[in-house]
């Protein structure tokens, strides 16, 4: 998807909790809203765009970009990441704002709080102004903003801290002007009533690893397949995030050409990972995973088609994988470091890495990244070259299949038809099981019961039993011979799915 084909959807959904169209920058209107996303669920302004979606423009928009960008950091209080960029469509540039959900409600512009009602900004009652406190007392318990007692200012490392703090504000992105170490960390909460935070532990101990030994990366390289014994690399990269980051990054820029053989073709295919994408997805996996527990972590496995990052975290309770693909609002896990990446420079446009993520991979010729989330985490796995027809295995092509966004609508659909048609004794784990049955039936166009029973890892009789349950409420029937026959939706469930799936 183009960067401007992503405008276009944004303004087609038209205004809304997150989203509004302004015509011109005028500079407090904007701070209004800017201020009433960051004390919601976050949103963006889309400027130079008229009541009725027509593109209009923005005259001289590097400067209103930077005007702007300069009085929103400088006059919401506190201080909070506002992502400003400037896009064409139809040949003219407007300016889209984006920001997070604020972690410190509540935010104040002007003397005053402001809160986001539908698609309206209006000043917050006190009810909402109590709840938006008792929301900052929560998230003020994070792992992250919780005091670290052993390490002191000699543990962590000065210039990485001055260099942030350069750059912050040589970028226009903080409105602190200062050069006290001590006071711009304060500034960032990374430091309160004498002791530094856990995520400014994280981000700039010398050696982090010493208390928090789970911040290490582990990366594993493999000459063939997981099982393969010939390993070309197996280290742990070790620092603090900024040091990991770095290290990771020259490893990716190392890669060059890879080649894998088709059997099928029988030739060399010869392609290579879009580093800016991997790249992304380190970063990404830096700042969202889950830090706190002794065995959580990130690792990243190296194959000849494939490179897998797989991140301890998960994803807020308001996001799905499928929004992952599309424009999305940014609720990082970890605000306070995710904030410091951001002033670092390594965030450019807020809730728009992993669209570029997957534009980088297309353009580049390879099979679409794809995200699972797990009990172990979130898996981010890019793949090699679309022409390549040695495939994942099955059960691996249909859960992603059914990731995709048309069979989300389809999973829904099969879920309430399940539940429609199968009496109270069946239950909810069986109704479930029945379902992703359901599902996989419609992917695959017809399975028959060997494969379904090992796809689904089940005996037989189990298997049978689920069948005739499927059978006696006319969601299934067997078509072809008794031996090689196989199992497929009834036409009239078929036909709504395929009507859902746009097929």
């Amino acid at each position: 998807m183009k960067e401007d084909q992503i405008i276009h959807n944004l303004i087609s959904e038209g205004e809304s909790e997150h989203l509004e169209f302004k015509l011109e920058v005028h500079k407090e209107s904007i701070a209004k809203i800017v201020c009433s996303f960051l004390n919601s669920k976050g949103g963006s302004v889309l400027i130079g765009l008229d009541d009725e979606k027509n593109t209009i423009g923005v005259n001289n928009a590097e400067k209103r970009k930077t005007d702007l960008e300069n009085y929103l950091v400088n006059s919401i209080i506190p201080e909070a990441p506002v992502s400003i960029s400037i896009e064409k469509i139809s040949g003219k540039n407007i300016l889209l704002v984006k920001v997070w959900a604020g972690s410190k409600q509540p935010y104040i512009f002007d003397g005053s709080i402001y809160y986001r009602k539908g698609h309206i900004t209006q000043k917050a009652t006190s009810k909402e102004i109590s709840d938006l406190i008792h929301f900052r007392s929560i998230s003020e318990k994070n792992w992250e903003r919780q005091a670290f007692t052993e390490i002191d200012l000699v543990d962590l490392d000065s210039k990485l801290i001055l260099d942030t703090m350069r750059e912050s504000q040589k970028n226009n992105k903080t409105n602190y002007t200062g050069t006290d170490i001590l006071s711009f960390l304060s500034h960032y909460g990374l430091y309160a009533n004498g002791t530094f935070t856990n995520a400014c532990v994280v981000l700039f101990a010398k050696n982090p690893a010493k208390f928090i030994p789970q911040i290490r990366v582990r990366l594993t390289e493999y000459a063939e397949s997981k099982t393969d014994k010939t390993l070309i690399r197996d280290k742990y990269f070790e620092g603090n995030l900024f040091k990991i980051r770095e290290d990771i990054e020259k490893y990716i820029n190392g890669l060059g050409t890879r080649s894998v053989f088709d059997k099928n073709q029988w030739k060399r295919l010869d392609f290579s990972f879009p580093k800016k994408a991997l790249q992304e997805g380190v970063i990404n996996a830096l700042i969202h995973r889950e830090y706190s527990g002794t065995t959580s972590g990130v690792t990243i496995s190296v194959f000849p088609d494939t490179f897998v990052i797989l991140n301890s975290g998960k994803l807020p309770e308001d996001i799905q994988i499928k929004d992952l693909k599309r424009n999305h609002r940014s609720h990082p896990v970890n605000p306070d470091i995710a904030h410091i990446v951001y002033l670092r420079g390594f965030i450019d446009k807020l809730g728009r890495g992993t669209i570029k993520l997957v534009e980088e991979c297309k353009n580049a010729g390879l099979r679409e990244p794809v995200w699972k989330e797990t009990s172990e985490g979130i898996t981010l796995t890019f793949y090699g070259p679309k022409s390549l027809s040695e495939r994942k295995p099955h059960d691996e092509a249909v859960n992603e299949a059914v990731n995709e966004a048309v069979n989300e609508a389809v999973n829904e659909a099969v879920n309430e038809a399940v539940n429609e048609a199968v009496n109270e004794a069946v239950n909810e784990a069986v109704k479930i099981r029945l379902s992703k049955e359901l599902v996989t039936i419609y992917v695959r166009n017809g399975i028959g019961l060997k494969e379904l029973m090992n796809r689904f890892d089940i005996s037989r009789a189990t298997m049978q039993r689920d069948i005739a349950i499927l059978k006696k409420y006319s969601l299934i029937l067997f078509s072809g011979a008794a031996k090689t026959g196989v199992y497929k939706l009834t036409d009239k469930l078929k036909t709504k799915l395929d009507s859902i799936a746009g097929n």
